[in-house]
């Protein structure tokens, strides 16, 4: 089945549901995916008869992936590539699904020499279950400083590490703290030969992975609590913060604020994501619907990569 053929099945699928399942009558859909009334009778009828309406009205979502969003999303916010999973049945390891897509897609698109940018976390440890071996020499990059997190292996060292060895290529590691207070000690270590050649590396990947925090994780996880301050919160608070990537913290526009936390934070910056021919953003889960939409629309991200209910709260924002 080739892609444009999936993509119909995907949209035959969404219809029937909007009409099965959600109990919407043919104008609410018609109003809903901006397609004609008529054209809505007619996909109902092709899903009856290609088998995705069933007698006893069950909907079966055999595609991984929910094209007709992934077309929504590309249409409305600047991104070039969307990766949406299709979450029916996967409910309860749905982040896990998400991780395993994300996978297929950075097997896709790798080449050879290729240079990619990490970041920290559950989201990416996911993501490198789905791996399978390169056929190319790809080098993996440490892009922010040595967090400490409950699982070993959610650092970023160990995201390098593992991607590294599942991929065969080379890991690159950067020998430095998340968060340096003192501005001379600061610089002093990222001046480091090694420590310069990695931040360097990193800000000219050719790709770029990274997840993203919420708010509210922020102010309620362990490891935030160890760095971060309240003053410093509040300030983040205070200066319309959003969410954070690569422990950068930006607000509604996308934008990397100025505050002590991102003075200080040892990481590559919002601007010089950017600036990578592929930022990756792979992220699942409602409560960070807001913090994604924020940054796709500031041009910060190529591509994103989630679920259909995350994807669908996305685009109800306004």
């Amino acid at each position: 089945m080739n892609e444009r053929e999936l993509k119909k099945r995907s949209l035959l699928a969404e219809v029937a549901c909007d009409y099965f399942e959600r109990g919407l009558d043919q104008n609410q859909i018609a109003e809903r995916l901006c397609l004609s009334r008529t054209r809505v009778s007619r996909l109902l009828k092709e899903a009856e008869e290609k088998g995705i309406v069933t007698i006893q009205v069950t909907i079966n979502y055999d595609n991984e992936r929910h094209y007709e969003l992934e077309e929504r999303l590309k249409s409305r916010f600047p991104i070039k590539h969307a990766r949406v999973l299709n979450g029916r049945g996967r409910t309860p390891h749905i982040q896990r699904h998400v991780g395993r897509l994300a996978a297929s897609y950075i097997m896709e698109v790798l080449k050879k020499d290729m240079v990619i940018g990490t970041s920290w976390g559950t989201t990416l440890s996911d993501t490198i279950c789905g791996l399978s071996s390169s056929p190319h020499p790809v080098q993996i990059v440490q892009c922010m400083g040595s967090v400490p997190c409950q699982s070993p292996d959610h650092t970023p060292q160990a995201i390098v590490a593992n991607f590294a060895r599942l991929l065969h290529g080379q890991g690159c590691f950067l020998n430095l703290p998340l968060y340096i207070e003192e501005d001379y000690v600061r610089t002093t270590m990222c001046n480091d030969l090694n420590n310069r050649k990695i931040l360097n590396l990193g800000m000219f990947s050719d790709m770029i992975l990274t997840s993203v925090n919420d708010l509210n994780s922020i102010n309620t996880r362990e490891f935030w609590k160890t760095y971060m301050t309240s003053p410093m919160f509040q300030e983040l608070c205070e200066k319309g913060a959003v969410g954070a990537m690569f422990a950068r913290f930006f607000d509604q526009n996308g934008r990397e604020i100025d505050c002590d936390w991102n003075r200080r934070c040892v990481s590559i910056s919002l601007p010089q994501v950017k600036n990578v021919p592929d930022a990756v953003l792979i992220a699942s889960g409602t409560q960070k619907a807001s913090a994604v939409s924020c940054a796709i629309k500031s041009g910060i991200i190529d591509t994103l990569i989630t679920d259909g209910t995350t994807a669908s709260v996305i685009l109800g924002l306004k």
